[in-house]
């Protein structure tokens, strides 16, 4: 099952921890401060204790750090969500745009 997720990536994968705000698109909902388990060119994976729904569409907005792949604002959407065994979820978005 693994190797599915693998090659649907656009793009290779860097282990990175950094911390990013995450802001549904909907007004309404409140933006949560995360943090990054991975990230690429054309996505990133993060770790939150919100279930957000497949398809639903974020902004992510990562702090400057030098050689980081997230020193900028994304728009994407929610491509999967797991459970984690610490009882969190992962969620991982596809980068639409970026600023």
């Amino acid at each position: 099952m693994q190797g599915d997720f693998n090659e649907r990536r656009h793009a290779p994968r860097t282990k990175q921890k950094q911390p990013v705000e995450i802001r549904p698109f909907d007004p309404q909902l409140p933006p949560e401060d995360c943090t990054t388990l991975n990230i690429s060119e054309s996505g990133l994976y993060f770790e939150t204790s919100r279930h957000y729904t497949h398809g639903a569409n974020l902004y992510a907005t990562g702090e400057f750090q030098p050689g980081s792949l997230m020193n900028r604002s994304i728009a994407g959407s929610v491509v999967r969500v797991e459970e984690l065994e610490s009882g969190m979820f992962g969620v991982a978005i596809q980068i639409h745009s970026s600023g």
